[in-house]
C-alpha cells in the first residue's frame, strides 16, 4: 500500500515541478526571430573616420558624421544616414578619386555599398560624375548605376542612364547616352 502514503500535497508539488520544467524550454528559431526583430543598431558611431590600408599604404579614407551597425540581422549592414565622404588613394598616397553622398548603406557580407542622394565622384583629372543612386562593389573595385547620370569633363558634358567604372573613376562607360554638350566648341562660338 505504497499509494496510501503519497499525500495530495506531494502530487501537487510534483505536477507543479513538471509544469515548470517543461515551460523552461527555448526554441532556438524563436530566439533568433526575437533578436532579428530588433531593428535597433547594435553599434552607433559619431564622427567616424575609417582608414583602410593594404601593405601599409592607405587605400581609402571614409568619414561620416554617423554610422549605425546592424550586425544582429540575417543580412548585416552598416548605415551612414547623414552623408558620407570617401577618398581613394594610390600606392604613393596620392588621391585617385573622391566620393560623397547624402546616404550610404554597406552590406557587410557582400561588401556592396549603395549610395543615394546627390552622389558626386571626382577623379584625379577633375572629371566628375553626378547621380542620385550609385553602387560600389568593393571586392571588384567597380562603381555602377542604372539611374540618370551626368559626367562632366574639361571639354564636354555627357548625360545618360546608367554607367560602369573602376573605383578610381579613370575608366568609365555610360550605358545609354541621352545627350552630349561639347564645351570647347561652345567656347569658340562665343
Amino acid at each position: 500500500m505504497i499509494f496510501k502514503k503519497i499525500s495530495f500535497k506531494s502530487i501537487i508539488a510534483f505536477l507543479a515541478m513538471m509544469l515548470f520544467l517543461s515551460s523552461c524550454e527555448n526554441d532556438l528559431g524563436e530566439v533568433k526571430k526575437l533578436g532579428s526583430a530588433d531593428k535597433s543598431p547594435m553599434e552607433i558611431q559619431e564622427n567616424l573616420v575609417l582608414e583602410y590600408s593594404d601593405s601599409s599604404f592607405t587605400r581609402l579614407k571614409l568619414t561620416a558624421p554617423r554610422a549605425e551597425t546592424y550586425s544582429q540581422l540575417e543580412k548585416p549592414y552598416r548605415l551612414f544616414p547623414n552623408t558620407i565622404n570617401v577618398n581613394f588613394y594610390d600606392v604613393a598616397g596620392n588621391e585617385n578619386s573622391r566620393m560623397r553622398a547624402n546616404y550610404a548603406k554597406q552590406m557587410m557580407n557582400t561588401q556592396i555599398w549603395e549610395s543615394k542622394g546627390n552622389v558626386v565622384v571626382v577623379n584625379k583629372m577633375g572629371e566628375q560624375i553626378n547621380t542620385e543612386l550609385m553602387y560600389w562593389d568593393q571586392r571588384k573595385g567597380l562603381i555602377y548605376s542604372d539611374a540618370y547620370v551626368k559626367i562632366t569633363t574639361p571639354d564636354k558634358i555627357i548625360e545618360g542612364n546608367g554607367f560602369e567604372a573602376n573605383q578610381d573613376f579613370t575608366d568609365y562607360q555610360i550605358k545609354d547616352i541621352i545627350g552630349t554638350i561639347n564645351l570647347k566648341e561652345d567656347e569658340k562660338s562665343d
